[in-house]
């Protein structure tokens, strides 16, 4: 087990979004922390290996699911059965973090 806070991932990149991988080793999770300051965004794609749970800590954005745009905000959990298209947005002026769970 791993302790990990928060805010001590937190770097921002100015030219585009991050995610910060958290240790996973010998297991069939992938986990991560996605980070997007104003203005960035990951364009709508699908994983057909996958599902992934998205859980938004901090800030609010836009997500899309097959090509529909749904408002995300802090606390929302977002369910990603394999092979669903999705993206993300951050159309606000605050950064967005979203802790992001890849079940193999």
């Amino acid at each position: 087990m791993k302790k990990i806070n928060v805010n001590s991932l937190l770097d921002f990149s100015d030219e585009k979004s991050v995610r910060k991988a958290l240790d996973h080793e010998g297991s069939n999770l992938d986990t991560g922390l996605l980070l997007y300051a104003p203005g960035q965004s990951t364009p709508e794609h699908t994983h057909k290996d996958m599902d992934e749970v998205f859980y938004v800590v901090e800030g609010e954005g836009v997500l899309t699911i097959d090509g529909e745009e749904f408002t995300l905000k802090e606390k929302d959990i977002i369910l990603s059965p394999r092979g669903e298209g999705h993206g993300f947005f951050n159309r606000s002026s605050g950064n967005l973090v979203v802790l992001q769970v890849k079940i193999f």
